[in-house]
């Protein structure tokens, strides 16, 4: 299994509990196999051209399959169903509020 080290979004360079306020490193694990499964369907789904260039640097990024939101792990099964999932599904379920 590869490991990808990624930070949550406004986290520091400090694991959870060790006096620095909280902030949290993130591990997210995507075997390479699972990658591989993703990239196949990005390239079914996907015709070619830049859609499919930016589609595949995204799956290559380390923090691809966490979500922007709260930072917690997206599921495989979710990125199997959408590999352009930003989201995971707790957050996707949150209503969107309105920007002042």
């Amino acid at each position: 299994m590869t490991q990808i080290k990624t930070e949550a979004p406004g986290a520091g360079n400090f694991p959870e509990g060790d006096g620095s306020g909280g902030a949290k490193v993130h591990y997210h694990y995507l075997t390479i196999e699972q990658r591989e499964t993703l990239e196949k369907l990005i390239r079914s789904r996907i015709g070619g051209g830049s859609q499919l260039a930016t589609a595949l640097e995204r799956l290559h990024q380390p923090d691809y399959g966490v979500c922007i939101e709260c930072g917690k792990d997206i599921g495989f099964v979710r990125l199997q169903a959408d590999p352009s999932a930003l989201h995971c599904q707790a957050c996707a379920r949150l209503p969107v509020s309105p920007k002042p």
